[in-house]
C-alpha cells in the first residue's frame, strides 16, 4: 500500500481548495472596508449576475423618511427621493450616506455621509455644510447644535454656524466597560476585524492575514505548475525565489488569525444552526482582549438632547454631560440611536429594542430585529428595516461592487448550498496550515543540522 506523504496531502488539500480560498480573501478585505466609496459607486448590471443579487442593494439602505410629502431613502449608493404623485424614485445625490436627520425648526434635512455633513431643503438639491472630507457614521441635532462621530473613533460638537464647541475622543473608565459578553458577539467581532485591539489594529492583523493567503494561494500555485523546472539544479532564481517566498516564516504570524478566521466563519455561515449554543454561552470579562477593555472606536450612534449627550456602542448607551465623564446608562448593543420629540428610540444589534421615555427605558416589543430607522408617519410609530418591509423603495437593475463582494463572502453568489463548498475549503485550509506548519518544521531542521555539521 502506498504511503501518502505529508507533501501529496498539502499539494491536493490546496488545488481542491484554492479558487475557494482566493475567492474568501479576496472579498474578505474588501468587505473588511466598507468606507470605501468604490464599493459602492461601481455597479454591474444583474442581468449577467445570478437572481439572488436582484434585490441586494436593499442591505445598503440606511434611513427613510417622509420630508414635504416626498419619501427619502438614504442609502450607501446616495440619496433617492420619490416625490409625491410619482411612481419612480430620482436619484439626487451619489454620495455614501449613513443616516438622514430632520431639524423640524427650521425643516432642513441633514445627511451624515462619508464626506462631511450635507443640508438640504427640499431633499434634492444638497449643498455640503460641515466637516468635508470626513467619514461621518452617525449624527444627532438639538436646538442649534449638532453632535456627529467621526468613523466611530470621535466625537463633535458643533453649532449650525459651524463653530466647533468641543472635539473629544472617548475614553470610558475601564470599570463601566466590565461586561461579558455572549460568543456570539465574541464571534462577530473576531471575524469581522474589531475582536482584538483598538482602533484600526485588528482590521490590520485581518489585512495581513487574508493577503498573505492570497499571497500563499498564487505562490501555492505557481509552484505546482512549475515544480518540474524548480527542481532542475539550474532552475530559474525567480522560480525557486517563489518557492522560498511560499514556505517563508513571516507565515506563522498569520497562522493563529487564520485559524480564528476560519472556525468564526463556519460559525457565522451556520449562524441558525449553532445560535443556541453561540447565543447562551457567556464569555467573561476577564477573558477579553484589550479593545473591550477601552472600545474607544466604537460610536455607534450618538443622540444630543437637553440632559447631556449619549453614545451607542456594543456594551449599551453612555451618557455624559461634559464629553469626558461618561456612565453607563442601559446595556445592550446599540446600533441606532434616534430621537423623536421627548422619545429616544434605541435599535439594538443582538440585543433588544429600547425606547427611552420620561428617563426610564423600556423594551420596544413587536418591533423589527435591528431596525435602521423610525419615523412618525401619519401619526404611527414606523419602523424600517431594509429585510422585511412593505415601503415603496428604489428599484435597481444594478448591484453593487459591495452587494456582489458580499454574496461571494457568504457563499450566496452562487446558489445556497455553495456554503458548504465553503465549509470545505476552510477545512482544507486548516488541512493546508497543519501540513504547511509540520513541512517547514521539518525543513528547518534540517537546515540546522547541515548548519551546525
Amino acid at each position: 500500500m502506498k504511503k501518502i506523504s505529508l507533501r501529496r496531502i498539502h499539494k491536493y488539500s490546496g488545488l481542491i481548495s484554492v479558487l475557494v480560498l482566493l475567492i474568501l480573501s479576496i472579498t474578505g478585505v474588501l468587505l473588511n472596508h466598507k468606507n470605501w466609496d468604490f464599493l459602492y459607486s461601481i455597479e454591474i448590471p444583474n442581468k449577467v449576475l445570478p437572481k439572488s443579487l436582484e434585490n441586494s442593494n436593499k442591505r445598503l439602505i440606511q434611513s427613510y423618511t417622509v420630508f414635504k410629502d416626498n419619501i427619502l431613502v438614504a442609502s450607501k449608493e446616495g440619496i433617492f427621493i420619490k416625490e409625491k404623485n410619482t411612481s419612480f424614485f430620482q436619484k439626487p445625490f451619489s454620495i455614501q450616506t449613513l443616516s438622514l436627520r430632520h431639524d423640524k425648526k427650521n425643516n432642513i434635512l441633514y445627511a451624515a455621509t462619508s464626506n462631511g455633513i450635507y443640508i438640504s431643503k427640499d431633499g434634492k438639491v444638497w449643498t455640503q455644510k460641515y466637516l468635508a472630507n470626513e467619514y461621518i457614521n452617525a449624527i444627532a441635532l438639538y436646538g442649534n447644535m449638532i453632535l456627529a462621530s467621526i468613523d466611530k473613533r470621535e466625537l463633535i460638537l458643533l453649532d449650525t454656524k459651524g463653530n466647533i464647541i468641543n472635539k473629544v475622543e472617548v475614553n470610558i473608565p475601564e470599570e463601566l466597560l466590565k461586561e461579558d459578553i455572549t460568543l456570539a458577539r465574541f464571534v462577530r467581532d473576531l471575524h469581522y476585524g474589531r475582536g482584538l485591539f483598538d482602533g484600526d489594529i485588528s482590521l490590520f492583523i485581518n489585512d495581513f492575514t487574508t493577503l498573505w493567503l492570497i499571497f500563499l494561494c498564487i505562490t501555492g500555485f505557481l509552484i505546482w505548475v512549475y515544480i518540474k523546472k524548480i527542481k532542475e539544479v539550474n532552475a530559474n532564481k525567480k522560480l525557486k525565489t517563489v518557492l522560498k517566498l511560499h514556505i517563508n516564516s513571516l507565515f506563522l504570524f498569520a497562522l493563529i488569525p487564520l485559524i480564528l478566521l476560519l472556525i468564526t466563519g463556519i460559525f457565522l455561515d451556520h449562524g441558525k444552526f449553532f445560535r443556541p449554543f453561540l447565543k447562551n454561552t457567556i464569555v467573561s470579562n476577564d477573558y477579553l482582549p484589550p479593545v473591550y477593555k477601552t472600545l474607544r472606536a466604537d460610536i455607534w450612534s450618538v443622540d444630543l438632547y437637553e440632559d447631556g449627550i449619549r453614545i451607542g456602542n456594543r456594551y449599551g448607551i453612555y451618557q455624559s454631560t461634559d464629553m469626558k465623564n461618561w456612565k453607563l446608562e442601559n446595556k445592550g448593543f446599540t446600533y441606532v440611536l434616534k430621537r423623536i420629540d421627548e422619545k429616544l428610540f434605541v435599535s439594538g444589534m443582538g440585543s433588544d429594542n429600547r425606547i427611552l421615555e420620561n428617563s426610564k427605558y423600556q423594551i420596544a416589543k413587536n418591533t423589527p430585529h435591528m431596525y435602521k430607522d423610525v419615523n412618525i408617519i401619519n401619526e404611527e410609530i414606523v419602523y424600517f428595516s431594509a429585510r422585511k418591509t412593505n415601503v415603496s423603495l428604489p428599484l435597481s437593475n444594478k448591484s453593487t461592487l459591495y452587494s456582489i463582494m458580499l454574496s461571494l463572502h457568504d457563499g450566496k453568489f452562487f446558489s445556497t448550498w455553495w456554503v458548504f463548498v465553503n465549509d470545505i475549503a476552510s477545512v482544507l485550509l486548516l488541512v493546508l496550515l497543519v501540513t504547511g506548519t509540520i513541512r517547514w518544521y521539518k525543513k528547518k531542521k534540517v537546515n540546522f543540522k547541515r548548519r551546525i555539521n
